[in-house]
């Protein structure tokens, strides 16, 4: 994944944040973003393996928090 589909990522949370009314969701979809763009601006030192290592914890931890929120799988 390229640092631009970090921050892609960091900006779909940012558009949904801006779309939510809920205070609960907008903190969750603040601290995604933030984990996306800090690790977009680490992404360029990091190894391929490390880099891999923490897309997939902030997948799991957005697809844990997510699923909380709206009760559907993803």
């Amino acid at each position: 994944m390229s640092q631009g589909d970090l921050f892609d990522r960091a900006a779909d949370c940012q558009r949904a944040f801006d779309l939510a009314s809920n205070p609960e969701e907008k903190c969750t979809l603040k601290v995604l973003r933030d984990l996306w763009t800090a690790l977009a601006n680490e992404s360029l030192v990091l190894s391929h393996d490390q880099l891999a290592k923490e897309i997939a914890a902030i997948e799991d931890l957005q697809s844990k928090i997510v699923g909380l929120d709206t009760g559907a799988p993803h």
